[in-house]
């Protein structure tokens, strides 16, 4: 069976935060998994301190051979006073990802295929394929909300299964639990978003990592 591969989002990294602790222990979680990106996400701040707080998880993930997402974690209208595009540039980043189309259209345009660009959670069907005619480099389904609240995961999934079987855009479905793998995996989505399934596992984070490296090897025997 085929499996995907590992979209591993970071908890949300404040202003204040000091990046060494967390850079050293996705130096060790990323090899556990077949990861191929890091979404960084950042609190909204100034330009100076984001561009600070993003180069070296950007290097972290670049050393892993994986790619490096921004994910300034705002609102829309907040998020529209940020220069991504600068910001992206000076702190080395692959790539964006977003929560609104027409954020992500105008990214698009910025970017000019330098840097990809990610939407999450598209509202209707009909915005998930104006997402892929748009450009879109990848969509993610049922991801936390900026509030912390959680899209129906059932409604997730149906939406990640609509896509993968449908279109050529690459999409993720978010796994909120390890408990959730079979839904997740059903879905035939290309990539498989984690975030607090690993991080606030309750053996720790090396602990959820190896569990869900695990569960991805018995499916591919199968």
């Amino acid at each position: 069976m085929k499996t995907p591969e590992i979209y591993l989002t970071t908890p949300t990294i404040d202003a204040h935060s000091e990046p060494a602790a967390l850079c050293a222990q996705l130096s060790a979680l990323i090899p556990l998994l077949p990861c191929s990106a890091l979404r960084i996400r950042l609190s909204p701040s100034d330009e100076r301190n984001l561009v600070r707080l993003l180069k070296p998880f950007t290097s972290t993930a670049q050393n892993c051979g994986v790619a490096a997402i921004l994910d300034i974690v705002a609102e829309p209208v907040a998020l529209a006073e940020f220069d991504l595009a600068r910001i992206a540039s000076r702190g080395g980043a692959d790539g964006v990802h977003l929560r609104d189309l027409a954020a992500a259209r105008a990214a698009i345009a910025q970017f000019a295929g330098t840097r990809a660009v990610g939407l999450a959670n598209p509202r209707t069907r009909h915005d998930a394929m104006e997402a892929g005619e748009a450009g879109v480099d990848y969509l993610v389904f049922g991801e936390p909300r900026v509030d912390g609240s959680m899209p129906p995961f059932d409604v997730a999934c149906e939406r990640a299964s609509w896509w993968a079987e449908i279109f050529e855009t690459p999409c993720a479905i978010f796994l909120p639990d390890l408990g959730d793998i079979d839904a997740a995996l059903a879905t035939g989505a290309e990539f498989l978003a984690v975030g607090d399934a690993i991080f606030a596992h309750p053996d720790g984070p090396e602990a959820g990592a190896l569990a869900l490296a695990a569960v991805l090897q018995a499916r591919r025997e199968q």
